[in-house]
């Protein structure tokens, strides 16, 4: 018995249309990838500016902190104190950089409440301003608003921070006159009356 043979001659192979189409599906992968890397580095170049402008205010915040409380309550020792800039400031960059702080007394019921309840300092480009001048030294507490606005290529970004700030800081010494850091007062006993 003879078999017959079958050749089938298969012929395989693309067209040069499939071949355009699937290099335009991997380019435009490739395209979607370098769209996401260039995304990626732009949120990560503004997360590190936002960290760096916080940075710069928590400095501030502990160098008002570690100075005595006359430096602080006082407009005109407090922009001495700003005439140096912050170690962590030059991570931001050359960009317009202006630092505010406003120094005010807080809403208590034993605060005297008096015209001047707050002073303004103002840093810009390394040029210090007092913009609002007052003397609260007398004050046992002090609220502190501070911020930072700097310029970045997608717009103005602004970090603020606000505390309050004891005269006797967070221990109960008194420095700065009697107990828990008030002046010294003429009608209160500085010995028990026997």
């Amino acid at each position: 018995m003879k078999f017959a043979a079958f050749t089938s001659v298969r012929q395989s192979g693309v067209t040069i249309i499939e071949l355009l189409a699937s290099a335009l599906l991997i380019f435009m992968g490739l395209g979607a990838i370098f769209a996401m890397n260039t995304e990626s580095l732009r949120i990560l170049y503004s997360t590190r500016m936002l960290a760096n402008g916080s940075q710069v205010l928590q400095e501030r915040m502990e160098a008002m902190r570690n100075h005595p409380w006359p430096e602080v309550a006082n407009a005109q020792a407090l922009a001495r104190l700003f005439q140096t800039p912050t170690s962590s400031q030059g991570d931001l960059g050359s960009t317009s950089v202006t630092e505010l702080v406003t120094v005010s007394i807080p809403d208590t019921p034993d605060a005297p409440k008096t015209d001047n309840s707050s002073f303004q300092v103002r840093r810009h480009n390394g040029t210090v301003t007092v913009v609002q001048s007052a003397d609260l030294t007398a004050q046992p507490l002090l609220l502190v608003d501070m911020s930072i606005i700097w310029q970045e290529h997608d717009g103005t970004k602004q970090r603020a921070l606000r505390t309050i700030i004891g005269r006797t800081g967070l221990t109960r010494s008194g420095i700065f006159g009697s107990a828990f850091g008030r002046p010294v007062t003429t009608n209160s006993p500085t010995t028990p009356a026997p």
